[in-house]
């Protein structure tokens, strides 16, 4: 898949309603890419897709020409038990989402059942990554944990919603009568974002020491005791702050590292004078110097700036942004205004130019060179 995807996936969580965490999809990539080096690649299953910003994830994880198989009862919500207009409704937003993700939706098999209905004997052991987000009692969580491992690969991941959650308890029931009925079935490696992440014995690897290995930049904690008997890391800070989307694919994540130049600045002036308090624009041409479209749009992607003293000590970090409306393709260049507001001190200052990507960095982060500009404000 090309890299590009992630960005646009997180773009994609301002406009599907759900209530995924994209960092969850990142732990989810990260291991699918430990288990597919293992030569663990298959098919992929959703119980529960809702509007399908968790799906998205899931069938990215997919191997070349696999299916992604998404099961649901397309009901509207839980308070209002799904009409046949209001379900078909429901199941279109859901493959509109898909298709304006992939561009096509042949992949994809959809089933309109409670998964409880469904046989295992009726589907090919050849899943890599099933994630399991359907309903929350004990016997749900226990039908479906059955069911997602018995197709599963040796060595696939299987991922579980709100174990430790402690509004839906049955989740917990059920997962650990599982455990206990089908003991060694099921080894848990991962917990973060309210999922605990699950490898069908025998896997090929130790996935977390592979994970160590593999991804040695990305922070982790030992879980204080084994969980069913086994080792498990936890993950809690976002782990979108340790990878590079805009260079890594859901194959392939790229440890975000000081990698150079991506954009460069080149102001109309680079020096100019304003009143204490006053608002002014100044005309800054971006180029985008990297392989990659950027981002864009309100919210997502902007030119702002790091005020400073005329020392270069940071004074204000975070200041007014000026939106990209359009995606930068590679070697393009537009002019964009810089919104300045300027200290209520006399003085001279030091603005040092840059772009942010909402939630994720600023390109200062990834060493890209920034621009200075003096402004004395009197």
């Amino acid at each position: 898949m090309q890299s590009g995807f992630l960005q646009s996936y997180l773009t994609a969580f301002r406009r599907i309603e759900g209530w995924f965490v994209y960092d969850a999809a990142l732990m989810f990539m990260a291991y699918n890419q430990l288990a597919r080096s293992a030569g663990v690649v298959g098919d992929t299953l959703e119980i529960g897709v809702y509007f399908g910003l968790s799906a998205i994830a899931i069938a990215a994880l997919r191997g070349t020409g696999r299916k992604m198989y998404a099961i649901d009862l397309f009901e509207h919500n839980e308070s209002n038990v799904s009409t046949y207009g209001a379900g078909r409704v429901y199941r279109k937003a859901f493959e509109d989402n898909m298709q304006s993700m992939f561009g096509t939706t042949d992949f994809l098999v959809v089933i309109a059942a409670a998964s409880g209905q469904l046989s295992s004997e009726n589907f090919s052991r050849s899943f890599s990554f099933c994630h399991i987000d359907g309903g929350h009692s004990p016997e749900e969580t226990y039908s479906d944990l059955k069911f997602a491992s018995d197709i599963l690969l040796p060595g696939g991941l299987l991922a579980l919603d709100d174990y430790f959650n402690p509004q839906n308890p049955g989740v917990c029931e059920g997962a650990n009568a599982f455990g206990r009925d089908h003991k060694g079935v099921l080894q848990p490696v991962a917990i973060g974002f309210h999922k605990v992440l699950f490898a069908k014995s025998p896997a090929p690897i130790d996935f977390n020491a592979e994970f160590s290995k593999t991804f040695p930049h990305v922070p982790h904690l030992p879980v204080g005791g084994p969980m069913w008997g086994c080792p498990v890391y936890l993950f809690r800070d976002l782990l979108r702050e340790y990878f590079d989307l805009q260079a890594s694919s859901p194959d392939q994540l790229t440890p975000k590292r000081a990698i150079g130049k991506r954009a460069m600045f080149t102001p109309e002036q680079s020096r100019f004078g304003a009143r204490p308090g006053e608002k002014i624009s100044v005309p800054v041409a971006v180029k985008n110097t990297s392989a990659d479209d950027f981002p864009y749009g309100e919210g997502v992607f902007g030119l702002s700036y790091h005020l400073l003293s005329a020392e270069g000590d940071t004074i204000q970090h975070d200041n007014q942004r000026s939106w990209l409306e359009r995606p930068l393709q590679p070697s393009e260049q537009l002019t964009t205004s810089l919104q300045v507001t300027a200290p209520d001190v006399p003085g001279r200052y030091k603005l040092e130019v840059d772009l942010v990507w909402e939630g994720v960095m600023w390109f200062k982060d990834a060493a890209n060179p920034t621009c200075l500009l003096d402004l004395e404000v009197g």
